[in-house]
């Protein structure tokens, strides 16, 4: 009898380190699945968002701005607006040909993040520019052309977009010496 109780206590105890062993397995293929990432060119995101609807109405509600402290006499508004078309000019330039986050430009085409994302089949969608580390196998989809789209970039913002695309951002220093005055 005791062995029989013995037998059956090492039966279960097989049959409970086999379905371990398999669980484990299990987690360890669930864990090993990457996520799909889509990554864009922040840059080609400014060239579109500078020649979309929605930067020309920000820019009229400025300048509206502006005309009207002009007209008011109100110098210290009219300072504080020409501060802020400067350092929208100095960032703009930052993200156009760096690698500056684009977070502000995004918020304009939020609601269509998701559906980009669902199309384009990724869990995440990052700018190429921020990735510190990426495994070899990790799954990595260009959705530029994806995440431009709903700026509904002119042909000629599309010309430029597949240019920058060539080329590597410049560097902070090369930012830095950048004559704006020529762009």
């Amino acid at each position: 009898m005791k062995n029989k109780k013995v037998n059956v206590m090492l039966l279960l105890l097989a049959v409970c380190s086999i379905g371990t062993v398999l669980a484990m397995g299990q987690m360890e293929k669930a864990k090993k699945e990457l996520l799909r990432v889509g990554i864009f060119d922040s840059r080609a995101v400014a060239i579109a968002f500078a020649a979309s609807d929605f930067n020309d109405k920000q820019l009229k509600a400025k300048m509206a701005e502006r005309d009207k402290a002009k007209a008011d006499g109100d110098t210290e508004k009219l300072a504080e607006l020409v501060a802020w078309g400067s350092a929208r000019q100095e960032k703009r330039h930052r993200q156009g040909f760096g690698t500056a986050p684009v977070d502000d430009m995004l918020k304009f085409i939020e609601k269509d993040i998701p559906k980009i994302a669902k199309d384009a089949g990724v869990d995440i969608i990052i700018s190429k520019w921020d990735m510190i580390y990426q495994a070899e196998d990790a799954e990595l989809i260009d959705i530029t052309d994806q995440i431009v789209k709903p700026f509904k970039p002119n042909d000629r913002a599309l010309k430029w977009i597949d240019g920058i695309k060539k080329h590597k951002p410049l560097t902070e220093d090369e930012l830095d010496n950048m004559d704006h005055s020529k762009h």
